[in-house]
């Protein structure tokens, strides 16, 4: 009986004294990334000022919230992942007990300022605050859910969900997790990249539309939410 309860607390402490090496190597990253390497969330993560940062963003849509057709407001969700290159967030995992990534709270790194250009929610920056990981090489991957609220309008020749400053986007939007709205069945989906230039500024700013296309399900009378009725029912 003495012996066996030897063994087990021998187990625990070993256990305790593996969590404690673990939590010294995270500690002497930590202090490397923000202390010797005095990473700044309010630098942008460029070695020279004149590049600009390439932010891949992708969309994975969850759910038709609510249409209020009346209001012209649409609400929806979304899962929104970022990733961007942080030259002053790296280190050699053989340095730190081979740690390769590590999470990290977003108000203590640099986050690209993305936002919803035609939101019509006082809290448009009200969300889920999840934490970015980063990986030794650098790069940085944020993934965060998102509801946008939005404002719509069959009287336009074109409805715009989502316009964002980036740099860099794919085309497509993920499905895979979406879940089917009893009122509207989703009929298509895609992102368009957009580059606009404005007076007040010499650079070009580029933007993503977020386009889908929806039709009721009660009376199957079809809806585009770029302005237009879709003849194929």
């Amino acid at each position: 009986m003495i012996q066996k309860q030897m063994q087990t607390r021998l187990v625990i402490l070993l256990f305790l004294v593996t969590s404690t090496i673990g939590g010294q190597h995270e500690r002497r990253l930590l202090k490397h990334l923000f202390i010797e390497q005095q990473h700044d969330p309010l630098e942008r993560p460029t070695k020279n000022d004149s590049e600009s940062v390439s932010v891949h963003l992708a969309f994975s849509f969850i759910n038709l919230i609510d249409f209020d057709i009346k209001n012209n407001v649409l609400i929806t969700k979304f899962w929104m992942t970022q990733t961007w290159q942080d030259y002053s967030m790296t280190w050699k995992p053989q340095l730190y007990g081979n740690i390769d990534a590590i999470r990290i709270p977003t108000t203590k790194i640099w986050l690209p300022d993305i936002v919803l250009y035609n939101s019509v929610d006082e809290n448009y920056d009200n969300y889920m605050k999840t934490n970015a990981v980063v990986a030794h090489t650098g790069q940085i991957l944020y993934v965060s859910p998102r509801i946008f609220k939005s404002t719509c309008s069959f009287n336009t020749s074109s409805f715009q969900i989502v316009r964002i400053n980036i740099t860099t986007s794919t085309n497509t939007i993920d499905l895979s997790s979406y879940v089917i709205n009893n009122k509207w069945k989703l009929i298509d989906s895609y992102m368009t990249l957009n580059e606009v230039k404005y007076e007040c500024c010499p650079q070009a700013y580029l933007s993503v539309v977020l386009t889908i296309k929806i039709r009721r399900v009660l009376d199957d009378f079809p809806i585009n939410i770029n302005g237009t009725e879709n003849e194929d029912k």
